[in-house]
């Protein structure tokens, strides 16, 4: 799959350019997370995780270096293309909106997202 970028509006209006995280870029956090949830496999499907499981899991993530705050650190700098913007411009629920772009969650290529090259 191609790597997409989109524009994404901030909470002020603002339009900035994003691409998301290459598969080099993600390699390292994801082989990360696949160990730790492999450590949770006794919990079941996640999807039907109890909320104190979840956030075992999610300490789980953060104490292997592989949480929410590791990935925008590790991918945002590098997948904001705006040059007036930088992570620090941005409040927590931009930083997740970012994010959930970067990260590829978005299974359906959102429309204007051109595959780069």
């Amino acid at each position: 799959m191609p790597v997409l970028q989109k524009e994404i509006e901030l909470n002020d209006e603002r339009k900035i350019l994003v691409r998301q995280a290459s598969g080099v870029e993600k390699i390292r956090l994801e082989s990360k997370q696949a160990k730790v949830l492999r450590k949770f496999r006794h919990f079941g499907e996640p999807t039907s995780w109890s909320e104190e499981q979840q956030m075992e899991f999610s300490d789980a993530l953060d104490e292997e270096g592989c949480g929410i705050a590791d990935q925008i650190d590790a991918w945002l700098p590098n997948c904001i293309l705006s040059e007036d913007v930088t992570i620090n411009d941005l409040n927590t629920e931009e930083l997740l909106r970012v994010l959930t772009f970067v990260r590829g969650d978005e299974t359906i290529a959102p429309e204007g997202a051109p595959p780069l090259e």
